[in-house]
């Protein structure tokens, strides 16, 4: 090659295209990332700890800190050093980095004892010496602080449960007292109204008495205010099974004393043959004159379509009311057609008599 041909190999890096000094342009994805991890820090940076963390990690350095680190940095800062204990083991001869006590002799120093024929050399391992050297080595840093984290056992990882703060317990009391108050607030008004209705079924029945009487003598036949539903006797010929076929409403009448009398029997320690004998009475076959289902039906029909819609419909809608507004409709009644107060227990001449003698409609007003 001649001198005046260029030599590419030795001046390869004047012929080879610098790379722009710019990088590749970044994706929305990348460029999403770093501003996320930059609001990241900022945010770190510029966060107050609240007053727990820096208890928290106060106590965490104090903890991780050694006592002479702690006596090195009071002296550096010109405070004098209050740490007793550290005061107290200077004064017995302690220095920093070393142990506590006498020294130990050296005994690698002894003089090699005399060359003996060798021995069969035993396997690769620690000798004892070294070994307690090492167990009986006295200890030149302190114990470490270990703060006893309570007993461990199945589930290392669970967190204990704090104990509750007196607001807590305050809290807890406050609501097992509401809870206890509303309990026995509850029963109370349940015994109260089951009372009530005990006192005012013991009153309607009088009532309804009164009102029947003054009925029959202005010369009504039917009211619906003499129906009670505890006293079958209350309804006339017909009534009931006018209800049962015609209205949804079903009444149970209370049992009779034929009733009560064969459950007494029943329950109580009677001969067997009595028992049968009762048995074999009451299986006995009827007549043929009995009527069956049909005659039955037939004639309660009739009985049945005496009685207008409308009056089962008033009926129905008496006898589904507690006893108490059963008594206060008789009462009330009574007052405006009568001019009579059941409470007073006079009939009155006339309504304006009523006002001016009676106290008032209810049983408050006459005590």
């Amino acid at each position: 090659m001649s001198d005046d041909e260029d030599d590419y190999l030795a001046n390869i890096d004047k012929f080879l295209v610098e790379p722009n000094s710019a990088s590749a342009p970044k994706t929305y994805s990348q460029i999403r990332k770093e501003a996320e991890k930059q609001s990241k820090l900022k945010n770190e940076q510029n966060r107050t700890k609240g007053r727990r963390q820096r208890e928290l990690e106060s106590r965490t350095e104090g903890l991780n800190k050694s006592l002479f680190e702690r006596a090195k940095e009071e002296e550096d800062a010109g405070l004098g050093s209050g740490n007793k204990a550290l005061s107290i083991m200077m004064k017995m001869g302690f220095k920093p980095g070393q142990a506590l006590g006498k020294a130990e002799e050296d005994h690698t120093d002894q003089p090699p004892a005399q060359e003996s024929p060798p021995a069969e050399e035993p396997i690769a391992g620690p000798s004892n010496n070294d070994s307690s050297a090492k167990r009986f080595a006295h200890k030149v840093e302190p114990l470490p602080i270990n703060e006893w984290a309570g007993k461990r056992g199945i589930g290392l990882g669970v967190k204990r449960p704090h104990s509750p703060t007196s607001a807590e317990r305050v809290a807890k009391m406050a609501k097992m007292a509401a809870d206890d108050a509303s309990s026995h607030r509850d029963f109370r008004d349940r015994a109260k109204h089951e009372y009530e209705v005990r006192r005012a079924e013991g009153r309607l029945a009088p009532a309804q008495r009164t009102c029947a009487s003054l009925d029959e003598k202005a010369g009504k036949t039917f009211n619906v205010l003499w129906l009670n539903p505890n006293n079958p006797d209350s309804f006339p010929a017909g009534l009931l099974d006018a209800l049962n076929i015609r209205t949804t409403l079903e009444i149970s009448p209370p049992p009779s004393r034929r009733d009560r009398e064969r459950d007494r029997d029943r329950d109580s320690t009677v001969s067997i043959e009595a028992r049968l004998r009762r048995q074999m009475a009451a299986d006995t076959l009827q007549p043929l004159g009995a009527l069956d289902d049909d005659d039955v039906k037939a004639a309660i029909l009739p009985t049945s379509h005496e009685f207008s819609s409308e009056v089962l419909e008033e009926t129905t809608h008496f006898l589904r009311l507690h006893a108490p507004d059963r008594l206060k409709l008789v009462l009330s009644y009574l007052r405006d057609n009568y001019a009579y107060c059941f409470w007073c227990g006079t009939q009155y001449k006339s309504e304006d008599e009523m006002a001016n003698e009676c106290p008032g409609e209810d049983e408050d007003s006459h005590d």
